[in-house]
């Protein structure tokens, strides 16, 4: 693997901006993030499980501000029941 160049067009850049927290766009991230990992090929119990730990950071927040059910409601739309 070579190493990353300080002007490389292929670096991963985050980008953050102000924005207040609703339900909308909890909605909207979440559903995105599940459905990213399905294509992917997570489960949807591996999906749940990601939700749920604090090592991954955007999906933790959510299931914390919105609950367990609100999390695995998306995960059951998603998968169309499956589990």
């Amino acid at each position: 693997m070579k190493e990353l160049e300080h002007d490389d067009p292929m670096e991963l850049v985050g980008v953050g901006y102000a924005t207040s927290i609703t339900m909308e766009i909890d909605l909207t991230t979440a559903r995105c993030l599940i459905e990213e990992y399905a294509l992917s090929g997570f489960t949807a119990y591996e999906i749940g499980s990601l939700f749920e730990s604090p090592s991954y950071t955007l999906p933790h927040a959510i299931l914390l501000r919105r609950g367990k059910e609100f999390v695995r409601d998306l995960i059951t739309g998603v998968f169309g029941g499956e589990r």
